[in-house]
Parts: C-alpha cells; structure tokens; sequence
C-alpha cells in the first residue's frame, strides 16, 4: 500500500452514510474500497447521470477552493467518475494532474445504484427527471429490490417507482429485497400459501425449514400452522375474517352433513344447476362428497396403523385443495362475468 492509499473508512474523508438503509448498502459497498491519489487523465469523464453534462459555475465555484476537497469516486474497472465529476473539472482548472479518489471495484449494475446514491445525498443535486431516468434503469439491473429500496436510492417518492415499475415490460420477480436486505414475497398471500402446502407435506418441519423454502419469516409459518390447526384458511381474508361466506360453520361433522344435505336440495331446485350438465356434475360430485362424510369413520378403521400418518399428510393436502376452491368462489364475485362458450351448459335435461 503506498503512501497514497489507505483504507476506506467513514472518518478518512469519504462521505457519511449513516442516514438509512440505502445508505447502509452503500457504506457496504465502499467499505473494502481504498482511497488513492490517482492521474486525472487515466479517468474516462464521459459517464455523467445529468442531461446537461456539465455546470461551468459550479465547476467555476468549487475551482476557488483553497481547502483540499473530499475524494471523489471512480469506478476501476471502467475508470468512470461515479461521484465528483465537477471536483474533476475543478482540479483541471487548477491545473493540477492527480487527485484524490475512493476507488470502488463493484459490479456496473452496482457502480451505477452508487452513482446514483452518492449524487443524490449531497453535492449538486439530480433534477427529478435524472432521478427517474435512474429509477428506471435500476429497476431493470435491480428488479428485486423493493420499491421502497429503490425511491432511498434515488430519492423519490415510493409511489413513483411503483409506478414505474408497473409500466415496465417483462416477467415480475416473485420476491423483492427490502431497504434492510431481508428477501420477502412480492405477494404475502403466496408465501403463506406455499407454506401451507410444504407443513401439508411435511407436518414435522422446523417453522425455520419451511420458512426458507417457502420465503416467508418463522413467524408466518407459525401463524399459518395455527390457523390450520383451528380450521381456518392460511390467508386471511381481505376485511378480516368477517369477509367469510355467509353460509354457516359447521360444528361437527354432524352439522356438515346436514348443511351438505340442505345444500343439495336447494342446488336440485335451482334450473340453472339442474337443467345443465356442469350443475348435474357438480351434484354428483357433492353427492360422493357428502357420501364419504357418511362413512369417514369406516375409513379411520380401514387404516392400518403404519399407514396412519401417510394418509394424514394425504388427507391434510386434500384439505388445501377445498381451501383454494373456497378461495376462488370468494373472490369470484368481485370479478367481472364471463360468458361460458361450453354449448353443453346450454342442454336441458334432469338429473
């Protein structure tokens, strides 16, 4: 290490991230970076983030300062000037060859979230259209950072690069990584989800095994299996649990059999149930279901004991089966109606 270089550190210079987590990405960042005192003309001065590439008076302003002026940041590989570019045209005015920079090895996709970042937390600022040319293209390097990651980056309103995002074309990643880089499910109901399905599969898991595999905290796996355990769907419905179907919970299974019951007769008297064939499939199939609820207990004995927890992790999955049709029936409703081109639906006929 020479006498020009030494190691990056908040107190050498460098500017200070201590304000939030965009700023605690960037300190990690330029933590393994070094500070040099490096030829001007080995620096490529084109890359700019700014339409207007450079601003004389500010360049003019900065030229007549005495005082030694903070390093700037160049990016190695590329030998881009990241942060400083004014700082750069100064030290030229001055007539001086060499001048002090924090020099950062990262990836481009990463040396542009930095430039970005540092251009945003001091210095001449980006004007909002230069901010959300940035967005833009961090969302295409970056599309699973959180919208909230990237408006800090930036310096935006969250709401403006959701936006942004919307209107962007291609696949959507599933997960997104937050301001404090912790993974989490764009969706919450699908984590929940597939965690219901991995304890459906495998009862005995760790919260922590099926937390990773499903992408969700512990916690939510624990919340999904106690939900299970009382009866309850994983995820919970929109409006709290008051948005449930207004059809009576069964007591027992007593009470099931006959709100099944009830059920079938007045799916019997409706024409357009009985004068299809899809309402006459669907009778039948709810006829065999409320027959095994009849003989449940012929099946318990049926099992033989080594064959007990194989045909519980069966009977559990089962279970997610009837929750996702109660999930689609629910949300139905809210979706437009969509006209059937089945010409069976359209053919009389009686049960």
């Amino acid at each position: 290490m020479s006498e020009y270089e030494t190691t990056c550190q908040p107190s050498d210079g460098s500017p200070a991230f201590t304000d939030s987590e965009p700023a605690s990405w960037l300190s990690g960042q330029l933590a393994a970076s070094t500070v040099r005192s490096i030829l001007i003309s080995s620096l490529n001065l084109d890359f700019t983030l700014r339409q207007a590439r450079v601003n004389t008076e500010h360049v003019r302003i900065l030229a007549g300062i005495t005082e030694e002026l903070p390093p700037i940041v160049v990016h190695e590989p590329s030998g881009r000037v990241l942060d400083g570019i004014h700082r750069v045209r100064a030290a030229l005015a001055q007539e001086r060859n060499r001048i002090s920079a924090i020099v950062y090895n990262g990836s481009d996709e990463d040396a542009f979230a930095v430039a970005v970042r540092l251009n945003t937390a001091h210095g001449l600022p980006l004007s909002r259209a230069e901010r959300i040319a940035a967005a833009e293209r961090i969302l295409r390097t970056h599309p699973r950072w959180s919208n909230r990651m990237i408006a800090g980056v930036t310096g935006l309103a969250e709401s403006t690069v959701r936006v942004r995002r919307r209107d962007l074309p291609g696949p959507r990643s599933c997960t997104r990584v937050g301001r404090d880089g912790r993974v989490r499910p764009v969706n919450a109901a699908d984590g929940r989800l597939r965690a219901s399905r991995l304890l459906a599969e495998r009862p005995t898991a760790s919260a922590r095994e099926i937390a990773r595999e499903a992408g969700v905290s512990p916690n939510t796996v624990l919340d999904v299996r106690r939900r299970l355990a009382e009866g309850r769907e994983p995820v919970q419905a929109r409006g709290g649990e008051a948005g449930a179907p207004a059809t009576p919970c069964p007591a027992g299974p007593s009470d099931l059999e006959k709100i099944t019951e009830a059920m079938l007769v007045d799916l019997m008297a409706d024409p357009s149930i009985r004068l299809n064939n899809r309402g006459r499939f669907l009778i039948r199939w709810m006829r065999a279901n409320r027959q095994a609820l009849n003989t449940r207990s012929d099946v318990v004995c049926a099992i033989p004991d080594h064959w007990s927890v194989p045909v519980a992790r069966l009977a559990r999955a089962y279970s997610l089966f009837w929750q996702d049709l109660a999930r689609q029936l629910e949300h139905r409703s809210a979706e437009p109606p969509r006209e059937s081109a089945d010409p069976l639906l359209e053919q009389p006929g009686l049960p």
